[in-house]
């Protein structure tokens, strides 16, 4: 039995970059000089929702190809079933939460980015209905819109034909990126909306997740893996996720797409080199044990900091940001405990044992390098 290493380290990571930078941790540094314009968005927010999505395309898509190799088929009704349970519980909860604070404590959602939240379609929120305690809700919209299409089109339009599905997933993704190059120069619609975040957009980041998992899952694709597996493709991630310091900021969304494309390598070189130094450090303790609640810590961090540390004269919610790092410290761990663990422990009723198993785990195969992980560890 096997089961990835390291990629519970890497969602901490990412949850870090997104609770720092909503605490106005880097901001303050870069004030002060100690934070260069050119390091900023290697750890920025922004980067570890990315980095979230790219683990969550290549997870996402590991376990469908791995139910199809067992069964002949993805049952698609487990699959939606899964993710509601992993994703709508703790969502639903927070938005609530969000709702009472706004009538009952003080105004801190409009009611149409209520609207917005409770529908999964913050990120496609117009800027002047925006508010800063549900702002992170535009990632969840992102991956919902696509997880409702992807298995579906992996199943009955492309029919597991991994060429086929592959060419389009990059050749979809170029024409998107493209097109959001385009779109983000027209002043008019930058001023409205939060652009690179709508799901067209946004979610060709899964979709390189998704493509990265049919090649390091495609036994069609020995060579190309042997590549993802060697040292040189590690060297070339971290040119790709670190080329700002060198290259400077480059035009968005070049800078974010060779990011991004590091971040699509490393995951694949994780995969394959599962005793590597690098993973027993993002097996470390702590750092694994901050990324298997990172779902949790990525919710409630919106409720508890919002989308930045500033806070208006005498207002009562959310807290300061030291109170609220305080509450999130001790709700996010509780919450994956005595409240999404239930949930998850109903979803594997839904799982297809012979693929995977509860853990992430699945039948090992001579012929297979990489392993997959269970639906309940994409938390994002």
């Amino acid at each position: 039995m096997t089961k990835i290493k390291g990629f519970d380290g890497l969602r901490a990571l990412s949850v870090i970059f997104v609770i720092l930078t909503h605490l106005g941790i880097y901001a303050t540094a870069q004030n002060a000089g100690w934070l260069s314009e050119r390091a900023a968005p290697i750890i920025s927010g922004t980067t570890g929702v990315q980095i979230f999505f790219v683990l969550s395309g290549f997870l996402i898509t590991s376990l469908l190809i791995k139910e199809h190799e067992a069964t002949g088929s993805v049952s698609l009704k487990g699959f939606y079933i899964r993710r509601a349970l992993r994703i709508l519980p703790l969502y639903f909860l927070c938005v609530l939460l969000t709702w009472f604070v706004d009538v009952y404590i003080w105004p801190v959602a409009s009611t149409p980015s209520l609207i917005f939240a409770a529908t999964f379609n913050t990120s496609f929120i117009p800027r002047e209905w925006y508010s800063s305690i549900l702002g992170h809700t535009w990632s969840l919209s992102v991956e919902e819109h696509f997880y409702l299409l992807w298995p579906a089109a992996l199943l009955f339009l492309y029919k597991f034909n991994f060429n086929r599905a592959l060419v389009h997933i990059l050749l979809g993704t170029a024409i998107s990126l493209c097109l959001l190059a385009v779109v983000m120069r027209i002043e008019e619609v930058n001023a409205a909306y939060f652009v690179a975040r709508w799901s067209i957009f946004a979610g060709s980041w899964i979709a390189l997740g998704c493509a990265a998992a049919i090649v390091v899952n495609g036994s069609a694709y020995a060579r190309a893996n042997a590549l993802l597996a060697s040292r040189g493709a590690l060297w070339l991630a971290a040119a790709l996720f670190l080329h700002s310091i060198v290259l400077g900021l480059l035009p968005k969304p070049l800078d974010e797409t060779l990011r991004v494309l590091g971040a699509v390598l490393l995951v694949c070189w994780i995969a394959h080199n599962q005793k590597g130094r690098i993973v027993s450090a993002l097996e470390y303790g702590p750092l694994a044990y901050t990324g298997k609640i990172s779902y949790g810590l990525y919710m409630w961090q919106g409720f508890f900091l919002a989308t930045g540390p500033g806070r208006a004269p005498g207002q009562l919610w959310p807290l300061n940001a030291g109170m609220g790092l305080i509450l999130l410290c001790i709700v996010a761990p509780l919450s994956y405990h005595f409240f999404e663990k239930r949930f998850l422990a109903l979803s594997g009723a839904f799982r297809h044992k012979g693929a995977m198993g509860a853990h992430g785990e699945k039948p090992a195969r001579p012929s297979e390098k990489a392993p997959t992980a269970s639906i309940a560890s994409v938390n994002q």
